[in-house]
């Protein structure tokens, strides 16, 4: 970051190129933090990718601390990246619309930052969604296979007993934060629409370049 301020800080000073400091500037301002950055708030290593004890901070850290940190695809780890675009590529295979991609994303940051949990966090839930075996969302294996779970999430998957987001009646006209809290049935029902902006975004960055997944 001191990097980039010294860099902006000769380009102002020279006559002509103010214009070109702003972008720069601007990009910078609407970043998070990253996870790094969390990491190192936690006494944690600085590796940019998230084990088991970065997985435990994230479940365990203010609403406040998390928009810190997350506001971009850019501060999300490289695999928790990859998951997002499973969950998009998993949506355009099955003609899901738009909106209904961004309450996925929304759901899946609010529920795991996109984390796939494969061992129990709280009672059994696992992988990105947080699903559960014991209330009908499949086997252990299938919600931790990030696109299966997205299949399920959708509700296009050939098995379980919940209700997907396709299953909503009225889900393209009701508040997203609404139909995630529909689908996953959640004890904190109005965490979701936090992360509408940042679902947004992060599909527009990354959905044009993800392909379709049958």
């Amino acid at each position: 970051m001191a990097v980039s301020l010294a860099v902006v800080g000769t380009l102002c000073a020279v006559p002509g190129v103010v214009q070109a400091a702003e972008a720069p500037t601007a990009i910078a301002a609407s970043s998070g933090h990253g996870l790094k950055w969390f990491q190192e708030r936690h006494g944690l290593p600085r590796t940019g990718s998230v084990d088991g004890a970065t997985a435990r901070a994230l479940r365990q850290a203010p609403d406040a601390e998390l928009h810190k940190a997350f506001r971009t695809a850019a501060d999300l780890g490289p695999e928790e990246l990859a998951n997002a675009r499973t969950v998009i590529g998993v949506g355009k295979g099955a003609q899901i619309p738009e909106q209904g991609l961004v309450i996925a994303l929304m759901t899946a940051m609010q529920e795991s930052k996109f984390v796939n949990y494969l061992t129990p966090v709280d009672h059994d839930s696992l992988g990105i969604f947080q699903q559960r075996p014991s209330t009908g969302w499949g086997t252990p294996e299938q919600i931790t296979d990030v696109a299966t779970s997205s299949k399920s999430f959708y509700g296009v998957a050939p098995f379980g007993s919940n209700p997907g987001l396709i299953q909503i009646d009225g889900w393209q006209t009701m508040p997203p934060g609404d139909v995630c809290q529909a689908v996953q049935v959640s004890a904190y029902p109005d965490r979701y629409a936090q992360w509408e902006q940042f679902a947004r975004d992060l599909l527009a960055q990354e959905g044009p370049s993800v392909p379709p997944i049958p």
